[in-house]
């Protein structure tokens, strides 16, 4: 079971090219699990903008089974960085979802794991942008005290 309240994490890129360009170490998050029962739980996410983040409030849903838990983020919006430069580009829809996988602490309080999401096309303008180069990597986060 995971606890309701604020966890603070952190999510990096496998592909330390694709970090680089953020121009930061990771990528601050807080997630607010604002319901659970044994098995399921729901709440919302927001990354940090400072550090790379995506814009907006989203949602997760997600579940545990013994000390794994996986879920799944959804963001209200698309950002891609799309130059060498780390130029970001914001679109006016649903970013793809990321799916994350992790293993509990014993005590309960930290979870560590990875994410990704699915190799995808998708149209940018006119560009044909290709997903799933970048798009895996590690995470970790901490009930908040």
């Amino acid at each position: 079971m995971i606890e309701k309240g604020k966890w603070e994490g952190l999510y990096r890129y496998h592909n330390k090219v694709h970090q680089e360009l953020k121009g930061v170490d990771g990528t601050k998050f807080e997630i607010n699990i604002t319901e659970t029962d044994n098995e399921n739980f729901t709440g919302t996410v927001q990354d940090d903008l400072a550090t790379g983040g995506t814009e907006g409030v989203g949602e997760i849903t997600g579940r545990v089974s013994g000390n794994q838990l996986y879920f799944v983020k959804q963001m209200p919006v698309r950002t891609v960085f799309i130059l060498s430069n780390g130029t970001r580009k914001t679109y006016n829809k649903k970013h793809h979802p990321i799916n994350y996988t992790g293993t509990f602490s014993e005590d309960g309080k930290t979870v560590s794991g990875e994410w990704r999401f699915k190799f995808r096309f998708s149209l940018g303008g006119l560009l044909l942008l290709i997903f799933g180069y970048a798009n895996k990597g590690t995470w970790t986060m901490t009930l908040a005290e």
